[in-house]
């Protein structure tokens, strides 16, 4: 017989819904999908299997099927005793205590199985009738009334009425619902210990807050992006000369068909400050994660920002942490190579613990070498010196190319069509500003600038401060009381102490860095300022990013421009 599980899913939530809706903690979507789980999941013991027939059978007969009251009655037991479903959870969570419960149990095995399990925390008695409002959480009533339906048979409940039936069924449901969620790490792990599945789902919704973070056109709700060129870099060669060597043969292409290509399972990527680096890595995550999640056989995507981290971080450690598995599980995974790990930012990282994570990089390409890798570095900051801490790995290495004439003109057709024609001819006339321009983050600038203004700034810096003015002005439109003049000193400031403190845009704690340089600026201007709201705006407008409290500008680029300006007023 065909199990209409949809259906009965649905019929399980309509009767309990109102009841498990006093713990806000329990998921009863998801929670009701694993105790379907649960019951059809084939164990390797005689004994337990028998419920994977008998359960749902019984649930179907009752929901779906149009049978007598007395013929549901009888499928009752099947579904109303209890000690089966206990039993087959403590043995897919703890099969030693299994094991030990069933060669000492004489008597009453199921009291055995419930103080294991913790399933009555309230320590009530199965012969109280009423409860205290204290005594009856953790849904206690129903826990008495489905103890006390232990020995029942069929013949127990010939006369009972519909209205008693789904009475008791809706106690014993309740009770296996909070079985279920109070084991449902250890349950989902002993049923498919490789699920990642929440993690993933996590990851698509997260990204889309991170990809908030980079420019965007005011009134263009989402930027449209170009693919990327690399073209790979010899150890003898730079970006602007070929090599002599005949037998070496340039490998070019997206970063995508790089990847899927290339024979070597690590790459490194060197693109100038606003070349898209992280957000073309974000993109490449997000499909992983989206393919991840259709089949469970394509890689898992990890990506991590390397510039959050401290001396006090492990990275194989925060791999683990955000699989969000069992330990082993996720050692598993890295050993058999199951990962698609990008690394974003080596250049970010704070200079003082550089050495300590290129170490921490190399382990865990010489620990897990059958994972995938792609890492990404500024060109300036790369020189081998990476490939000289991992053991001369000897990593191919491949560095993004500036946007050409047709790029040029596709960017613009996407996400500046109304000024594409003015933004062209003056490209076209200006070789300066062509050049300042062939990054997406300039020329996303760039059009933001212009459609406000209506003109071209002259310098490279001129646009960065148009188009953080142009960020300034929007947030004082809603706020009246914002001061754009000490909003830009703080920034300002902050730009040139964080990179003087760190020699990159390291994350910093907030508390034990970041409130005690701006306090210092604060008292230097002699103004009244809220720094937490500063702050606040800063990360709201996207020029400060926060993660887990460390504070970091959200392009490299801003933190150069900022502690320019700031420079550039103290030579003054």
């Amino acid at each position: 017989m065909e199990i209409n599980w949809t259906q009965i899913k649905k019929e399980i939530i309509a009767e309990i819904q109102e009841i498990i809706s006093s713990d806000s903690r329990i998921n009863l979507n998801e929670i009701v999908d694993l105790f379907i789980k649960v019951i059809s999941f084939s164990v390797e013991n005689n004994d337990l299997n028998g419920l994977q027939t008998r359960m749902p059978n019984a649930l179907q007969k009752i929901f779906i099927e149009n049978l007598s009251r007395l013929d549901k009655n009888a499928f009752f037991p099947e579904i109303g005793v209890i000690e089966p479903y206990l039993r087959k959870v403590l043995f897919l969570t703890d099969k030693s205590e299994y094991n030990r419960i069933c060669s000492e149990s004489k008597g009453n095995g199921l009291k055995a199985i419930i103080s294991i399990l913790d399933l009555n925390p309230n320590n009530v008695s199965t012969k109280w009738t009423t409860l205290s409002q204290n005594q009856s959480t953790h849904f206690a009533e129903h826990f008495i009334k489905a103890y006390n339906l232990r020995n029942l048979e069929a013949h127990n409940c010939t006369e009972w009425t519909n209205s008693k039936l789904y009475d008791e069924l809706r106690s014993v449901l309740v009770f296996y619902i909070y079985t279920t969620f109070k084991y449902q790490r250890e349950l989902k792990i002993a049923i498919n210990p490789f699920d990642v599945s929440s993690y993933l789902v996590k990851e698509i919704q997260k990204i889309k807050v991170l990809q908030s973070r980079f420019v965007h056109i005011e009134g263009k709700e989402k930027m449209a992006e170009i693919d990327l060129y690399a073209k790979e870099l010899f150890e003898n060669s730079n970006e602007n000369e070929d090599s002599d060597d005949d037998t070496q043969i340039t490998r070019e292409g997206t970063i995508d068909y790089l990847r899927k290509t290339v024979k070597e399972r690590k790459l490194v990527i060197l693109g100038d400050v606003g070349m898209g680096k992280s957000t073309t890595l974000l993109y490449l995550h997000l499909l992983d994660a989206q393919e991840s999640l259709k089949n469970s056989k394509k890689p898992i995507p990890i990506y991590i920002e390397l510039k959050n981290f401290t001396e006090k971080d492990i990275l194989v450690e925060k791999i683990i942490s955000k699989l969000n598995l069992d330990s082993e599980i996720a050692q598993e995974l890295l050993s058999k190579g199951r990962l698609n790990i990008f690394l974003d930012g080596l250049n970010e990282i704070e200079n003082k613990i550089k050495s300590l994570i290129f170490k921490q990089i190399s382990n865990l390409i010489n620990d897990y070498p059958n994972n995938f890798y792609l890492i990404t570095s500024r060109p300036q900051h790369y020189n081998r010196e990476f490939d000289n801490q991992i053991n001369n790995l000897k990593l191919p290495v491949f560095i993004l190319q500036k946007m050409g004439d047709k790029q040029i003109i596709e960017f613009l057709s996407k996400n500046g069509s109304q000024v594409k024609e003015y933004l062209l001819k003056e490209i076209n006339e200006n070789e300066r500003l062509k050049k300042i321009i062939q990054t997406p983050l300039m020329l996303t600038m760039l059009i933001a600038v212009v459609l406000k203004e209506g003109k071209i700034p002259s310098e490279k810096g001129k646009i960065i401060r148009a188009f953080m003015i142009s960020l300034y002005e929007r947030e004082q439109k809603q706020i009246i009381d914002f001061d754009i003049d000490l909003f830009h000193l703080l920034l300002c400031y902050l730009g040139f102490q964080t990179r003087d403190l760190t020699g990159s845009n390291s994350g910093l704690d907030r508390d034990e860095f970041i409130i005690p340089l701006l306090e210092q600026r604060k008292e230097q201007l002699g103004t009244p300022v809220n720094l937490l709201d500063f702050l606040k705006k800063a990360v709201d407008l996207n020029i400060l990013v926060n993660d887990n409290n460390q504070f970091s500008f959200s392009h490299e680029l801003y933190q150069e421009y900022y502690a320019a300006e700031y420079l550039h007023k103290l030579m003054k």
